[in-house]
């Protein structure tokens, strides 16, 4: 019994001498055996998806993602090609010729499946409605090209029973044999001074260091956009786009004449100015050659070769601007505001123009205002011309100058900081009543 105690009291003694040795804030090292984690297997490498920049901002929904392929070689040498006799020679009728025959954006996919044109899975992908395909690529025997689909339609369709709404053409799809020429002979390989010799400025020039895009907007939903390649200056990509359904009747709009002759005092009142002037609070400016002194009827502009984007007989309501009106002349698109003075709602055809502007985002139309101020002009000559400005926005890109301190008349001029030059002119004049 006492070897027992006294081998319990050993132990003890050596357990209090093992805790006395340890510094207090240190840890005990528990084992001296390594606990050695399996080697994991790297997770794979994904590639991510390319983000793919919106086309538009709102509905139709996009639906189907687009098919990605490899990059063509570069074309080299310029192509020089006559558009045949029966295709518009206006751009924004989204007409082109496919391989000698004519097709007008949008269109029954049936008339190119007529032709022997299919695609994968069309008869089996389906898109619900008021949506549209991002790309998909069709073929005839070795033929190619993109094209997207939409569906206007209150009901789900298949793809091949939709309508072709965009056609997207680049030089893989010529050197697979298939032809397309735009109005005024625009091809693959075209250069780009035979672009802007037949469709003038766009009215959005972006580029980057492989290319220029050239954008052509009739409005949303509709326009052609040009890709060239920067070293070699021809046309390499085509994308002409019209999500809009062509009106199910022969009443369509009128486009380069009022709808009602009708017209009131007001409008028959109005007087061209016969110059310029010096005095920039007169409000005069000449667009394209053609004197306007703002407000302006929209008849004036449409005497003078504008055409209506929109419907003429749209109704704008008594003492009221719209805000939302486009005109055009040639490829030129330009965003005005119209009111309407009359004491009655009147169709925009009987409106009057308050505001029009000279921009190379949208109109790139030659502008003169009072003074001899262009569109080519310095600040120091818009100085002299106008005085000082009644306030002055400083931005990262732009500098804004405004002449005027009332939003009903005044001239704003935005200079890119970068080189000094003119982006944007706006004239606006708004007064309450007419004189």
């Amino acid at each position: 019994m006492k070897k027992i105690i006294l081998l319990f009291l050993c132990a003890f003694a050596l357990t209090v001498s093992v805790v006395a040795c340890t510094a207090p804030g240190e840890e005990t090292i528990e084992s001296s055996i390594a606990i050695i984690e399996p080697e994991l297997e790297p997770e794979p490498q994904v590639e991510p998806k390319p983000e793919i920049e919106p086309e538009y901002e709102y509905e139709p929904e996009l639906n189907y993602e687009p098919e990605v392929e490899s990059e063509p070689e570069s074309i080299t040498e310029p192509t020089s090609v006559a558009a045949p006799a029966d295709l518009s020679d206006d751009l924004y009728s989204f007409s082109f010729s496919l391989n000698g025959e004519i097709f007008t954006l949008p269109f029954e996919f049936s008339e190119l499946a007529e032709r022997g044109w299919t695609g994968r899975n069309i008869d089996t992908e389906t898109l619900n409605p008021n949506q549209f395909t991002s790309s998909s690529r069709i073929n005839n025997g070795n033929q190619a090209m993109m094209i997207s689909f939409i569906n206007f339609t209150p009901n789900v369709l298949a793809f091949e029973d939709s309508t072709v709404g965009r056609i997207m053409f680049d030089e893989r799809d010529a050197r697979s044999g298939a032809e397309l020429i735009l109005p005024g002979g625009i091809t693959i390989g075209s250069s780009m001074e035979d672009i802007i010799a037949a469709y003038g400025e766009p009215g959005d020039r972006r580029e980057s260091s492989l290319q220029y895009t050239l954008t052509y907007q009739l409005r949303i939903y509709q326009d052609i956009v040009l890709r060239v390649n920067r070293e070699s200056g021809l046309l390499t990509e085509i994308r002409v786009t019209n999500f809009i359904d062509r009106p199910q009747t022969a009443d369509a709009p009128a486009t380069t004449a009022t709808a009602d002759l009708n017209l009131p005092a007001s409008v028959l009142a109005y007087q061209a100015p016969t110059a310029l002037g010096d005095d920039w609070q007169s409000f005069i400016v000449m667009l394209d050659g053609d004197l306007f002194q703002l407000p302006a009827p929209i008849d004036a502009f449409i005497a003078n070769g504008w055409e209506f984007v929109d419907d003429p007989n749209e109704m704008i309501p008594a003492m009221t601007t719209d805000v939302r009106v486009r005109l055009r002349k040639g490829n030129q698109v330009m965003r005005v505001h119209a009111r309407n003075y009359e004491n009655t709602e009147q169709p925009l055809a009987h409106a009057f123009i308050i505001r029009v502007e000279f921009s190379h985002h949208f109109a790139v139309l030659p502008i003169e205002l009072p003074g001899g101020i262009n569109e080519n002009s310095t600040l120091d000559e818009i100085l002299a011309a106008f005085g000082e400005p009644d306030r002055t926005e400083d931005g990262s890109m732009f500098n804004v100058y405004t002449f005027g301190s009332r939003l009903e008349a005044r001239i704003v001029v935005s200079i890119r900081n970068e080189t000094g030059e003119i982006h944007a002119i706006t004239v606006e004049r708004s007064p309450r009543q007419l004189p």
